[in-house]
């Protein structure tokens, strides 16, 4: 099809379009749907870019490979007349709940410093109401499922939790009638401090085991959370449980090196669960969006067309990859994501329809690999007519 040709089709798309939106402000996407060479296993809509926070604590890196690994977050902080908790459970109850999805590869936060606060993949870090960077007065609602990597043994294993502040560790029951475990209490304002569990848990191969874990962080700077488990018939009894200090298994001032009192623990049999140890979820659509993927190559990003209000841009990827876009009005730096219809192609085609008239916007291309690998282009900007 020529460019002129494209050019017909996507005008006579627009009139239709927007006589089917006249009253809408709502920036609205149309894809090219006569290329299709597959599609996604998972919704690529169910987390907009500017949502996802990618292992805030580890400071933005993963090693998580596979969309089925990990752990989902619910980030709480504290607004500005609220009053000081020292509970993980009030930060959860009590606290302003961001809209931010935040995704962990693991629980292995080694004592240290926290002052990158969370950043979303498109780079915004975020602010408390008093527009500080959130890096102090915050907590985490943690969700996963806990099995068996091929490394381990199946038989009884018992927890703890290296923190700084509070934490709870809670196996879910999934099953109204019966109450949730609490299995390890390790709460309240303190140095990195081992929290036990109170008692040792079967664990059988190709079983997962649901769990919620709790956790905040009250004043700067430190912080520390690091979950770990050992075979044993019984819980509660290592002689490190219930001791604390900023210092004494982690150093922080030499970038969180183990300290003889962690390496003690090594040789007790403990061990840091790792990616591999926790599933996201038992269903099919939660789904970790931070992995490392295949990220596309994006080539010829352009506009080719703006008729008043609606624009139409193309671009190219090297590997199938996922259509759609990234829309900020510059003026106001409202964003918007378009829904992308999961279908993997080469040669994109897309059209924004619905932009304010005479405004200035800030334009990106999103495309998403097979293997959940994500590449954004460099941002065009344009003016509506």
């Amino acid at each position: 099809m020529t460019l002129q040709n494209k050019k017909i089709k996507w005008i006579l798309l627009t009139v239709f379009l927007s006589a089917c939106s006249q009253n809408s402000s709502t920036p609205e996407s149309q894809s090219k749907v006569s290329e299709n060479l597959g599609s996604l296993a998972v919704n690529i809509n169910m987390y907009k870019a500017n949502t996802i926070v990618c292992d805030p604590l580890n400071g933005g890196d993963t090693t998580v490979r596979n969309y089925t690994n990990g752990i989902k977050a619910e980030l709480f902080y504290r607004l500005t007349g609220m009053p000081r908790w020292y509970s993980s459970d009030l930060y959860i109850s009590a606290g302003h709940k961001s809209e931010q999805n935040i995704f962990l590869s693991d629980i292995n936060v080694p004592t240290r410093l926290f002052t990158e606060g969370f950043n979303t993949s498109l780079g915004n870090t975020l602010k408390d109401d008093q527009n500080n960077k959130l890096i102090e007065y915050f907590g985490l609602k943690m969700q996963t499922n806990i099995v068996l990597s091929d490394a381990d043994e199946e038989g009884y294993y018992e927890f703890a939790i290296l923190s700084d502040d509070g934490s709870k560790m809670i196996i879910k029951s999934g099953n109204s009638s019966t109450p949730d475990q609490l299995l390890i209490n390790n709460d309240g304002d303190h140095p990195t401090k081992m929290g036990c569990a109170t008692e040792s848990i079967r664990m059988i191969r190709n079983t997962m085991l649901p769990i919620e874990l709790t956790y905040y962080q009250g004043p700067r700077h430190h912080i520390s959370n690091v979950l770990m488990f050992r075979k044993s018939n019984s819980a509660g009894q290592d002689p490190s449980c219930n001791k604390l200090g900023n210092s004494l298994y982690f150093n922080p001032d030499q970038n969180s090196a183990p300290q003889p009192a962690f390496t003690q623990l090594l040789s007790r049999g403990w061990k840091v669960l790792t990616p591999n140890n926790y599933k996201i979820s038992s269903d099919q659509i939660t789904y970790n969006p931070c992995i490392i993927g295949t990220a596309p190559g994006i080539s010829d990003f352009q506009i080719f067309e703006v008729i008043l209000s609606d624009v139409y841009f193309s671009w190219k990827t090297n590997i199938p990859s996922t259509s759609h876009m990234i829309i900020t009005e510059v003026l106001t730096g409202i964003t918007t994501e378009t829904n992308s219809d999961n279908v993997l192609r080469l040669n994109h085609e897309l059209s924004i329809t619905r932009l304010k008239p005479n405004t200035q916007y800030k334009a990106q291309a999103v495309s998403v690999s097979q293997d959940l690998g994500r590449s954004y282009s460099s941002p065009i900007f344009f003016t509506t007519q």
